[in-house]
């Protein structure tokens, strides 16, 4: 099984594959030593199961925004 990091909305989905994420709404939330910074790489997941991996690229308290890692697709920059 893999361990996810923060849960997505694939609704909110940006051309450029960023997402905004919230840790308090994640499988975390209670971790205390859970803190992504941007550069890392975590694990996401949407609510129909799709695992991907994401690159942290901000992080403003409690709300964490990913770029997703979708193989084979190249994201475009809106």
């Amino acid at each position: 099984m893999v361990d996810i990091d923060l849960i997505y909305d694939p609704n909110e989905v940006g051309a450029d594959l960023v997402v905004l994420t919230w840790i308090s709404q994640g499988p975390r939330s209670g971790d205390a030593t859970f803190d992504p910074q941007p550069a890392d790489l975590v694990r996401v997941t949407d609510v129909d199961g799709e695992d991907l991996r994401a690159r942290v690229v901000g992080r403003d308290g409690n709300r964490v925004w990913v770029r997703l890692d979708v193989p084979g697709l190249i994201a475009h920059p809106a």
